[in-house]
């Protein structure tokens, strides 16, 4: 894996960051009701949804797919898929090692951690391949 993969790959998960927290963050999680999508803290008859996927009364099953989609993606959701990426992405730049332990068992083994991390990390960007900078090299 290369150094422009794993650059590549923590500017989306930036981005990403920035679109969860601009939209609340680690608030509660939504949930879609109809074609409404609520703040799970909020699901009372008086407050109005955050987002209408179609029109409130009347809205197609379509409708209501696309608010349980919105729904899944809440901020929050977002953010500890953006932890977890960059927990994976930790474990190829700075793999473990091992205190005590001779430094060729720590290289071979940290080698090793990135091999398998590789595969992985590339099929995370492989979600990103629409972007104008992905590069069809890091197919896995």
């Amino acid at each position: 894996m290369t150094a422009d993969l794993v650059a590549f790959l923590q500017a989306r998960l930036d981005e990403q960051e920035a679109a969860a927290v601009a939209v609340g963050g680690t608030g509660e999680g939504w949930q879609a009701l109809g074609t409404g999508v609520y703040s799970a803290a909020s699901l009372d008859d008086d407050v109005p949804p955050l987002v209408t996927a179609g029109p409130e009364v009347g809205g197609s099953d379509e409708d209501a797919a696309r608010a349980e989609h919105i729904a899944l993606h809440d901020p929050a959701q977002v953010l500890r898929e953006v932890e977890a990426a960059r927990g994976l992405l930790k474990q190829y730049t700075a793999p473990e090692t091992g205190e005590g332990l001779p430094d060729t068992f720590n290289r071979y083994g940290a080698s090793m951690q990135r091999m398998a991390v590789d595969m992985a990390v590339r099929h995370l960007a492989q979600a990103h391949a629409g972007h104008p900078d992905y590069q069809p090299e890091w197919r896995p």
